[in-house]
């Protein structure tokens, strides 16, 4: 309610004695104030509807009257309503004065109107707003729940939002992270820089967690309207966002099995890999996704962001953290993979990240997955993962017989390196690294080139093979990382 809406109620006989501007008139009125003190302000809310009758203000000085009304401005107060009659059978001058100056309305309240009356009237019409305000709140849930019961994007439901609020608006998680937004053109601080963001609201979303996420709204008036219509809906947005939890929390345990037994190749059969994967409720025939990030450290607040952007780019999604790691299973995406990997690699540019995918096969997930949890640990921002990853081929290989051969293909370098105070097995290892380049495995060992090349030959001569050709070098690399001296 503002005060221009008490001017054109005709029962109250209200009339404005100063030259008040529309702006000033649009001013909202939280609430009457009946109030006979000289000094009310300690007693008051910003703008409030002052009424008074004027009883002991029976002075005359202009200055007085000056510093009551500057005192009221000072609240501010929406308005000042005085009622003639009871103590003042006209308004004092010096009051007019003073309002004109401080560009306070000055409401002249009739003597056949009691001030009761004006209050009675405020309070049914702000009564009434609150009931409207409520139903607009509780329609917006209501549209937000539908949207939501067809597996709207947590962006879809922001936009509805946004349409009902016309104000820009945000969720954050716990680390005050980004999670989504609308409209997309709006810029967000994030982190530390938050506290200082101007003119915006936060709510805490209802979501049953110690560390919630948040809603964020940039305001440009007034916070209660947009705290009273946001009510309704944010449990339908906690609800929604705690989807992905709840699924994730569901498949968690089978997740763990699933990894597992991806990992574990010597004890591990084709079949309990398959029986793994069926149990996670996935079906066998579609193509499956593998997302693998880090989630250490300062890391741990694109959490939220991953898990987001995967329910909203697939239908099905599996995750479960395990040892500081997020590993995800997706299939059918919403859109093309090309504009998939685009989202999923944008989330954050120096999180460590791997996305693969799509694998036809349990046999070709299973080499995947094996690639992605080694690939994850050399890796400072998101990348693509090829199709096959000597690493994965290595682990596929481990289970059969192939890490006890390595082991005795590489003896002869131990034995000699032990008993010889030799360097042959670092200096295969550092020359394999170095792409089989002499320069610069010379230069990380710091010896001539000379002493490299005597050291090759002799390490030929122990394993022998020839480090000439491109069989000899790869069964070398092989067998260091079957017995995981070279892990990558």
């Amino acid at each position: 309610m503002r005060v221009a809406d008490l001017l054109t109620e005709h029962s109250l006989q209200l009339r404005l004695e100063t030259p008040t501007g529309p702006d000033r008139l649009s001013q909202e009125i939280v609430r009457c104030a009946p109030t006979e003190h000289l000094d009310p302000t300690p007693f008051l809310d910003a703008n409030v509807l002052l009424l008074t009758s004027g009883i002991g203000m029976n002075f005359s000085e202009e200055s007085i009257w000056d510093g009551y009304v500057e005192r009221l401005t000072r609240v501010p107060v929406a308005a000042l309503a005085f009622a003639v009659g009871a103590a003042h059978d006209s308004l004092p001058k010096g009051l007019i004065t003073a309002c004109t100056a401080h560009d306070l309305p000055l409401l002249e309240v009739p003597t056949t109107v009691p001030l009761l009356k004006i209050d009675q009237h405020v309070e049914g019409m702000l009564q009434a707003e609150r009931i409207a305000l409520l139903d607009r709140g509780w329609l917006l849930a209501d549209e937000c729940a539908r949207l939501a019961s067809q597996g709207a994007e947590i962006s879809t439901l922001l936009a509805a939002m946004y349409a009902a609020l016309e104000l820009p608006i945000a969720v954050y998680d716990a680390f005050d992270s980004l999670i989504a937004q609308y409209p997309e053109t709006v810029t967000w601080r994030t982190g530390a820089a938050r506290a200082s963001q101007p003119d915006t609201i936060t709510v805490p979303l209802p979501m049953g967690l110690s560390n919630s996420c948040q809603l964020a709204v940039r305001l440009y008036g007034s916070s209660a309207e947009v705290e009273a219509l946001l009510a309704p809906v944010t449990s339908i947005l906690a609800l929604q966002l705690n989807r992905s939890v709840v699924v994730d929390a569901s498949s968690h345990q089978d997740m763990l099995r699933f990894v597992n037994r991806c990992v574990a190749w010597s004890e591990s059969t084709r079949s309990d890999v398959a029986n793994a994967f069926h149990e996670l409720g996935l079906s066998r025939r579609a193509e499956t996704t593998l997302l693998v990030a880090d989630m250490s450290g300062e890391h741990a607040a694109a959490a939220w962001k991953l898990r987001v952007a995967l329910h909203d780019t697939f239908h099905d999604v599996r995750v479960a953290e395990l040892d500081e790691q997020l590993i995800a299973l997706a299939q059918f995406p919403r859109e093309a993979f090309d504009e998939v990997s685009k989202r999923l690699l944008g989330i954050e540019p120096v999180l460590p990240l791997v996305l693969r995918g799509p694998a036809r096969t349990i046999d070709e997930l299973r080499i995947a997955l094996v690639h992605a949890l080694n690939l994850i640990r050399h890796v400072s921002a998101p990348v693509l993962a090829p199709v096959l990853g000597l690493s994965a081929v290595v682990a596929a290989a481990a289970g059969r017989g192939a890490r006890e051969a390595a082991e005795r293909f590489l003896a002869p370098l131990l034995d000699h390196d032990e008993h010889r105070a030799t360097e042959l097995l670092p200096t295969l290892r550092i020359w394999l690294r170095n792409d089989a380049q002499p320069s610069r495995t010379c230069e990380e060992l710091y010896i001539h080139r000379n002493s490299l090349s005597y050291r090759l030959r002799r390490i030929e001569e122990l394993l022998g093979i020839s480090l000439d050709t491109l069989d000899g070098r790869a069964t070398c690399l092989m067998a260091l990382r079957l017995v995981e001296i070279e892990p990558y």
